[in-house]
Formats: structure tokens, sequence, C-alpha cells
């Protein structure tokens, strides 16, 4: 579906591009030179629009973002409460509990996560409820998957940090996994 949408942008852009050409072709051919305070105005309106453009997809960003690190939020301190349970002294979460805390967790997860955190959560819920003898991936290397893609849609670089460093922070034997 992705690609689709990438086609359909890029056919946009080339008809856009030819109507453009075509009024530019228009107005050169019909007058003879070249009306320069009309092109200054198109592409101060172009530069406009375009302006108009990445500031409205700042601003969806930047409304979107509270509510991101709300679920986010809760995503982690899930997995980390499942993880560290009995090393923290709670009671580890029934196989009833595990199911709705996910129940709970996956339309928010559809409505606001980024593609890239979506799909990997949704790998990361299919191996981890299947026989790893079919499955061999490891879901703890593929949470620190999750984990960079969350900071990576929440606006950090991630420069120098990959999978293995970030599960380094609360994971003792990576070598092992």
């Amino acid at each position: 579906m992705k690609s689709d949408t990438n086609w359909q942008s890029f056919g946009l852009g080339i008809i856009a591009i030819a109507i453009i050409g075509l009024i530019c072709f228009a107005l050169f051919h019909e007058i003879g030179q070249a009306p320069w305070p009309f092109i200054s105005i198109l592409l101060a309106l172009f530069g406009a629009l375009i302006t108009f453009a990445g500031n409205l997809h700042i601003q969806t960003r930047n409304e979107q973002k509270p509510k991101k690190i709300e679920i986010y939020d809760r995503l982690i301190k899930f997995f980390f409460d499942t993880i560290f349970a009995n090393k923290i002294g709670k009671k580890p979460k029934s196989e009833d509990e595990l199911i709705k805390c996910f129940a709970d967790m996956t339309p928010e997860l559809i409505l606001w996560a980024s593609d890239d955190v979506l799909n990997l959560y949704i790998t990361f819920r299919q191996i981890s409820t299947s026989d790893p003898r079919i499955n061999p991936s490891n879901p703890v290397i593929l949470f620190g998957q999750m984990l960079l893609a969350i900071r990576k849609d929440l606006g950090h670089q991630n420069n120098n940090i990959n999978e293995s460093f970030i599960l380094g922070t609360f994971v003792n034997d990576l070598d092992k996994l």
C-alpha cells in the first residue's frame, strides 16, 4: 500500500510539473518575453505553499507527540514490569492480565504509533505467541528494535545506538541471546 501511495504522489508531482510547464510555455510563447513580475509572484506563491505544507506537517507531529509519548510510556513500562516483576518484588502478570494489557494497548498503537513501531509491535506479538522452534526470531532483539523505532518516532536521531546497545541498559547477557 505504501508503494501505491508513493507512485500516486510521484504521478501527481509529474502532473503538477507538466501544468506549470504548460503555463510558463503559454506565457513565453504568447507574450514573446518573460513576464518577470508574474514569474516572481508565482515563485513566491509556490514557496509559500511549500512552507505552509511543511508547517502543517510539523504542527500535526507536535499535536500528536503528547499522545504518542503517553502510549509509548505505557507500552515500555508494561514490558519492563513484565520482564522485571520478580526482580523488583512484584507478582508476575498472569496470562489473562498480559492478554488484557495487549488488548488495551493494541488499538491505541494502531491509531498513534508510527508505521515502523506498529510493524515491529505486530511482529513482536506474532513471534512471542508462536512456538520458538517454528519461528526462531528473538523477541528480545525485536523489542530492542521497537525501542529504537519509538525513539526515532519521538525525534531522536539514534546516532551510535543500536538494539544491542539499548538492550544492554537492562539485559546483562546479550551475547547469550
